[in-house]
Order: structure tokens, then C-alpha cells, then sequence
């Protein structure tokens, strides 16, 4: 699933899970994996609607969250070793 987008993919044989990683797209955790098959239904692909209360766009948000918060860090400690020179 891609956090940002509320993508919902299905990986396919000929999509390696590194092409998935560049995209953005994260693995569902196992307990979510079936909430996530009844949203996909016969489907390869699906948009997931980041607003509704639901344990999969839950966890989506905080993910997303955590990736902004590590981001932000990220920003912040390149931002600190410029300024100390």
C-alpha cells in the first residue's frame, strides 16, 4: 500500500517488491491482510479512502506520520552539521 496515496496494490509475480519500494508502496502487516483482500476483491489495484475510520487507514496514517517525522529529523540533522561550520 502506498501510504501517501492510499494505494492498495495486490503484488503480481512480474512486479518485484523492490520496483514496489521505489514507488513508495510498503507491505500491509499480516494482520491487516485480510481487511486488505476484501478491499482489493477481484481487483489488482485499488484507491483506499485515507478519511474513513478503518484499522487499515489507521495504520496508514501512522505511518505516514512516522515517514514525516524521520523526514523532518533527517532535514533537521543535516540542517544542525551546516550550521556548525
Amino acid at each position: 500500500m502506498n501510504v501517501d496515496t492510499g494505494e492498495l496494490r495486490r503484488l503480481a509475480r512480474r512486479e518485484g517488491e523492490r520496483e514496489l519500494i521505489e514507488k513508495g508502496f510498503t507491505q500491509v502487516p499480516a494482520e491487516l491482510q485480510e481487511e486488505a483482500s476484501k478491499k482489493l476483491g477481484s481487483h489488482d489495484s485499488t484507491i483506499i479512502d485515507m478519511k474513513k475510520d478503518s484499522p487499515l487507514t489507521n495504520w496508514a496514517n501512522q505511518s505516514r506520520a512516522a515517514n514525516k517525522k524521520k523526514a523532518k529529523n533527517k532535514t533537521a540533522k543535516a540542517s544542525r552539521r551546516r550550521n556548525q561550520r
